[in-house]
């Protein structure tokens, strides 16, 4: 069995990835906290913001670890929320916001590797990983710590059967993005500028994103350590 376990699957660009895998015939599990409908792969509600929730979830999955042959983890969950400048955040959001971010991809990768089967790691990426953005302090500092543990991951798999790499796919037409939109431009100095995304028809949709992700990253080999990035994949 195929089995891949994404991570974020009931809407967006989770969805679209388990769609785009399905027809590749995996075993498709999604994880999300919410269900989707109109769906026929598994779903496994889950909470990664907290660490009895990250603990539940890899037990959830064990049996389905154990079952596999080989195993895709895409980790595409993230939160967007707290958006605020440091002095003026939530600090339970924050703390909630990290589990979801960081710790939850880096244990989830831990339990998956812990079974030596053949692996491949996608976790997704953002520009943010790379430049700071006023109001997104908690967002830029998950992605960036995501981004450096992939790559370190990437280095301890060399000379294995095992692969991990980044995808970036861009702004999207997304909730996350209403969020970002609903923000207030005191909380986040950028707000003009993703609110012209939508207004010029500059967001690239979830499904278009996915099935680049599925043609580069799925359907040629994966290689380990890469960053594939939307922006250097289609024009």
């Amino acid at each position: 069995m195929k089995l891949a376990l994404i991570t974020g699957a009931s809407r967006g660009l989770g969805r679209a990835i388990a769609q785009e895998l399905q027809a590749r015939d995996y075993e498709v599990v999604g994880l999300s906290r919410s269900q989707a409908e109109d769906v026929t792969y598994q779903q496994l509600p889950v909470d990664l913001s907290n660490i009895s929730g990250i603990e539940t979830t890899i037990k959830d999955i064990t049996p389905l670890l154990e079952n596999a042959d080989s195993i895709l983890l895409v980790q595409n969950a993230a939160w967007i929320e707290p958006i605020h400048r440091v002095g003026q955040l939530d600090g339970e959001k924050v703390t909630a916001h990290v589990h979801a971010n960081l710790l939850a991809p880096m244990l989830l990768a831990n339990a998956v590797l812990a079974f030596d089967k053949p692996t491949e790691l996608i976790h997704v990426t953002s520009g943010a990983a790379k430049r700071p953005i006023s109001g997104w302090s908690a967002y830029c500092g998950t992605k960036a710590g995501l981004d450096h543990f992939t790559e370190t991951l990437a280095l301890e798999l060399e000379g294995t059967s095992h692969r991990a790499a980044l995808f970036n796919p861009g702004v999207m037409d997304t909730s996350m993005q209403t969020e970002i939109r609903s923000s207030s431009k005191e909380a986040f100095a950028d707000l003009e500028q993703f609110r012209s995304y939508e207004t010029e028809g500059r967001l690239r949709s979830p499904e278009t994103a996915a099935r680049v992700f599925a043609e580069q990253l799925i359907d040629r080999p994966l290689e380990n350590g890469k960053t594939y990035s939307i922006y250097d994949l289609i024009k």
